[in-house]
């Protein structure tokens, strides 16, 4: 089993709060929404979503890729944490989020099929 550094790997949580009340603005909405979704974001709850990377070089890059698509209107809220800080956060109401549980602080996960 690979020794994981819980300290030097880390995690971007993204936050975001966009305007939906016109037509044009769920579209921009949507754009953006499937644009993280295709960065490797995933979600931890309803505009909160979160990513691993490994270091700084990744996060620059990351920062760089979602600059390029972030709306004119709205809040996008970005947030660097060590993956330590990320399991040690409490869940005071709710469940772990299910990849998490999966995946947890792994970037990458092969699944084996047993035969």
């Amino acid at each position: 089993m690979d020794y994981i550094n819980y300290y030097k790997q880390m995690r971007i949580i993204l936050i975001y709060d966009l305007p939906v009340k016109e037509e044009i603005d769920r579209k921009i909405y949507a754009r953006f929404h499937k644009s993280i979704i295709s960065l490797g974001f995933y979600m931890l709850q309803y505009s909160v979503y979160t990513k691993i990377i490994q270091n700084d070089s990744s996060y620059k890059q990351q920062i760089t890729k979602i600059e390029k698509i972030i709306p004119t209107k709205g809040n996008i809220i970005i947030l660097r944490i060590t993956e330590k800080q990320y399991q040690d956060m409490t869940y005071l109401t709710g469940e772990k989020n299910k990849y998490d549980l999966l995946v947890g602080g792994r970037e990458l996960v092969v699944f084996e099929e047993n035969e």
